[in-house]
C-alpha cells in the first residue's frame, strides 16, 4: 500500500488510537493532533510505538478556536500535502457546557472544531491530488426528518447523548455536505462514517443516559470495531468515487435533509476569527 500523509485528530485514545495503530502498522505517515503538552508525554510513555520518524505531534485544545487556526498553520509549515483528514476527536458530556468562545461544547468540539481545521487545511488537502475528509460522526443521522440547531446555538435545556452530542454530529454531516460538492472538482471528497457502538471513555462517562449502560455492556463493541469502520471507509474501493455521504455499518445510508442558508450562518457566526 502506498504510503499516505494522514491528520487525526483524537487519534491518542478509543477509536482514534486502534486506527492509528492500524495506520502506523501500514507504514502511513501520522500528524496526531494532541490537547497540550502534557498529554503528550503522556501518550508517547504509554504508546512508545508512536515515539517515530513515521509520526508528528500537533498541539491544540480544539474547545480553543485560536488554537485550532494555529494548529492549522503548524500542520502546512510542516507538511506540503494531505491525503487523509480524519476529524475524530469529540465530546459526550453529561450537562450543559460552555467553550471559552461563550459556544455549547458540543457544537464546539464537534461541529466547529473541524470545520475549521478543514477549511484551513484545504490548500493541503488539494495538493494531495486525491484527498478524503472523514468525519466521525454517529449512528442514526438518515432517520432525521427535519434539523433545528437551537439548542446548539442557544441552549435552554440538556438532553444527554440525544441532545446537543447528536445534533452536533448532524450539523458537522450537514456543514461538510455543503463543502463536498464544491471542492470535488479539487480532487477532495467527504466521508461522513459512524463507527457504531463502541466502548470508550465516552461510552462510559457521564454524558451517556443511565438507561444505556446495560446496552453499553450487552451490545457496544471493542474500540477496534469503530476503528475498522473509519479504515475500510478510507481505503475500500467501495466508496473511491462518492462525496458527501453517510456511511454506517459499511453502507451508504441516504440522509433526507440539508441544512438551510440561515442555519449555516448562524453555525459559521460562531467561528470568532
Amino acid at each position: 500500500m502506498k504510503q499516505k500523509q494522514i491528520i487525526i485528530t483524537g487519534g491518542y485514545s478509543g477509536i482514534g488510537l486502534e486506527l492509528s495503530r492500524m495506520l502506523i502498522k501500514d507504514g502511513h505517515r501520522l500528524g496526531l493532533i494532541i490537547k497540550n503538552e502534557s498529554r503528550k508525554t503522556d501518550f508517547l510513555q504509554n504508546y512508545p510505538e508512536f515515539n517515530n520518524q513515521n509520526v508528528d505531534l500537533f498541539l491544540a485544545d480544539l474547545s480553543i478556536q485560536n488554537q485550532v487556526f494555529n494548529v492549522a498553520e503548524d500542520i502546512k509549515r510542516k507538511w506540503k500535502a494531505i491525503d487523509l483528514l480524519i476529524n475524530n476527536a469529540g465530546v459526550l458530556i453529561g450537562e450543559l457546557c460552555f467553550s471559552e468562545q461563550k459556544n455549547e461544547m458540543h457544537l464546539e468540539v464537534n461541529t466547529i472544531a473541524p470545520y475549521i481545521l478543514t477549511l484551513r487545511l484545504k490548500t493541503a488537502l488539494e495538493h494531495s491530488g486525491n484527498a478524503i475528509v472523514i468525519n466521525t460522526v454517529t449512528d442514526g443521522l438518515h432517520y432525521f426528518k427535519t434539523f433545528d440547531p437551537s439548542e446548539l446555538l442557544n441552549p435552554t435545556k440538556f438532553v444527554k447523548l440525544f441532545g446537543p452530542y447528536t445534533l452536533s454530529k448532524m450539523a458537522l454531516l450537514l456543514l461538510m455536505n455543503e463543502l463536498a460538492s464544491e471542492w470535488f472538482q479539487n480532487k477532495i471528497r467527504f466521508l461522513n462514517v459512524s463507527p457504531g457502538g463502541n466502548r470508550t471513555k465516552l461510552t462510559n462517562g457521564n454524558g451517556m443516559p443511565r438507561w444505556m449502560q446495560p446496552l453499553i455492556l450487552l451490545l457496544y463493541k471493542k474500540p477496534t470495531s469503530g476503528a475498522k469502520q473509519l479504515y475500510d471507509a478510507a481505503f475500500k474501493e467501495d466508496f473511491y468515487d462518492k462525496t458527501g455521504i453517510y456511511i454506517q455499518s459499511g453502507k451508504i445510508k441516504k440522509i433526507q435533509i440539508s441544512i438551510k442558508e440561515n442555519q449555516r450562518q448562524e453555525i459559521v457566526s460562531k467561528i470568532k476569527q
